[in-house]
């Protein structure tokens, strides 16, 4: 239902494939070009609404259109032409509204005999010739109005129709023999007089009203808008009775607190069929509804829980009024609104109070957190006057505790353990994250002091280059020390020489190795900070990964040169 929303552009041609659709509503918009030629795959639509756009092109084959029941195309540029011949396909369609459609040449007598047929507009169009209504019409019929067209005669075979037939402004309405019955505007029925009648008089008091059970009341009142009706016959008020009833017996299975509803003063919003109508809905054994009553009574509306009679009423929106008379209201309400008041501003400054001291708690923890992780830290508490420096500056590195090791090593297991050399051993170990790493974990006579491991982590948190590996950490508690690198899975250069590892190297992966380890010596010897001399490069240090990329490792256990060579570091 997209009507009135000053759309603009064409329909697209998707809309023919959404096959649930029952209704559709564009009318009152901008919309432009022609209409998708697969509007007549929408088997279920009952209602098509177009009018009033700035449509082009041919009128669509709407064959396949089988349910519908109202067409509205009035208003638009589309091409010239005659009256479809598709029409009597349309056996469901009961409403035709195609003023001002280019339409043109003679209206077909079979037009008429659609069994469902009721109201047929075709004002404002180029329609000529003799107006033939035929024997078979639909006994439903109630209007045909063909006002300014240009139609010649009119045979009526001698018979008086009991539905309006309106031809003025026509050719025909020009002639002397015509019968002026068709020349004149029947009187409007847009405004029928409807009004529950109550089973008796019942004089109420203090503002209340009488409903149709003769009980006095404060009822729930709002307006009942439907926007797509399957009637054009407003003055039939059996109409209105239905959907009475209806309400009523919604309400009485769904064991809401309503005695009766009283449907009033029907009326007709636009020349598009909608229909307003006034509800009055009556609260079962009280004078008034409470808060819960009329909330239920509301989202009975909004969530369209009611569905009225769906072959007359349609698609419908409530508009509830204030209800201002709830019986769970204390007659001293002012009284109670004082207290009211009264408790809420306690209530509030009670409730900053709270915040305030949630704040410091808050501020507490955190400062008594922040003073466990500076705790926690093995190099929080080094002092550079005892020759162990300051805190290490590192870069893309992290200090990971030696309970976190264990479980991602599985404490160390020899499962885990994949080498060894002179710095100690090497274990595979797995992140929370999956990603895995390698663990070195110096031997009790390889471990240095706290300003030789302090100044090795800085040095090898600062080297990133993709030839070269990563250290990710480092681990220094319970006279551990530990450097947690990435994990290259393909091994060393000297595994894959020697058939250890089972990768074949032809002599184009030797190159590409050769390459990628030269260049991550010369990111170490010329561009790291301080430059890395290597000194110990041989294929053991050389690890390749998944792709088979060389990467240099074994760099570390760094030294500060002498003066003469300040500004490098040797391993």
């Amino acid at each position: 239902l997209f009507e009135s929303n000053e759309l603009t552009g064409s329909l697209p041609s998707t809309l023919g494939l959404v096959q649930t659709l029952e209704v559709v509503r564009f009318d009152n918009n901008s919309l432009n070009g022609h209409l998708p030629l697969n509007l007549n795959n929408l088997s279920r639509v009952q209602y098509l609404f177009l009018s009033n756009n700035k449509l082009t092109g041919p009128l669509p084959d709407l064959t396949g259109m089988n349910s519908l029941n109202t067409l509205y195309l009035s208003n638009n540029s589309f091409d010239l032409a005659d009256v479809p011949s598709w029409f009597p396909a349309l056996q469901a369609l009961t409403t035709l509204m195609m003023e001002h459609t280019q339409l043109q040449g003679q209206v077909p007598a079979t037009f008429f005999e659609l069994p469902n047929l009721q109201t047929v507009v075709l004002k404002g169009n180029r329609l000529n010739g003799t107006l033939e209504i035929g024997p078979s019409f639909s006994n439903q019929l109630k209007t045909i109005d063909l006002q300014y067209n240009s139609i010649t005669g009119f045979n009526d075979r001698g018979r008086t129709y009991k539905f309006d037939i309106i031809l003025v402004d026509n050719p025909v309405c020009t002639a002397r023999e015509t019968t002026s019955t068709y020349c004149e505007l029947p009187p409007s029925n847009s405004s029928p007089s409807y009004l529950t009648p109550p089973s008796k008089t019942c004089p109420c008091s203090s503002g209340q009203i009488s409903s149709p059970s003769c009980g006095c009341a404060y009822p729930y009142t709002g307006t009942l808008k439907f926007r797509a009706l399957l009637f054009s016959d407003f003055g039939n008020l059996t109409r209105y009775k239905e959907l009475e009833q209806s309400l009523g017996q919604f309400f009485l299975s769904h064991q809401l607190p309503v005695d009766s509803v009283s449907l009033s003063y029907p009326k007709r919003a636009s020349f598009e069929y909608r229909l307003l109508l006034d509800l009055a809905v009556f609260p079962s054994g009280q004078k008034s509804f409470n808060r819960t009553g009329i909330s239920m009574i509301a989202s009975v509306f909004s969530n369209q829980t009611f569905k009225p009679p769906k072959e007359l009423f349609g698609p419908y929106v409530f508009d509830g009024d204030e209800y201002e008379h709830f019986s769970d209201e204390p007659a001293n309400s002012k009284k109670s609104s004082i207290a009211i008041k009264i408790g809420a501003t306690a209530g509030a400054s009670v409730l900053f109070l709270l915040l305030v001291l949630v704040g410091i708690y808050a501020y507490r923890q955190k400062k008594r957190a922040e003073r466990a992780t500076k705790e926690s830290n093995p190099f929080a508490h080094w002092d550079s006057k005892k020759s162990s420096g300051s805190i290490p500056q590192l870069k893309g590195a992290r200090c990971f505790s030696f309970e976190e090791l264990k479980k991602y090593t599985n404490n160390f297991s020899e499962a885990n353990d994949i080498g060894s050399g002179g710095y100690g051993k090497v274990y595979r170990g797995t992140l929370p994250s999956g990603e895995l790493i390698a663990i070195k974990r110096a031997q009790q006579r390889s471990m240095q002091g706290g300003l030789e491991f302090k100044t090795e982590i800085e040095l090898l948190s600062r080297v990133h280059h993709k030839n070269v590996v990563s250290l990710l950490g480092f681990c220094f508690e319970r006279g551990e020390q530990m450097l947690i690198y990435e994990y290259v899975p393909n091994g060393s250069l000297s595994d894959s020489l020697s058939g250890k590892s089972g990768i074949r190297l032809d002599w184009t992966r030797r190159l590409k190795i050769t390459v990628g380890a030269a260049r991550g010596l010369a990111y170490l010897h010329e561009l790291a900070n301080p430059p890395i001399i290597h000194r110990d490069i041989k294929s053991t240090n050389i690890l390749l990964d998944e792709r088979l990329n060389a990467k240099v490792a074994d760099f570390g256990l760094s030294k500060p040169m002498g003066d003469s060579e300040k500004g490098h570091v040797t391993t």
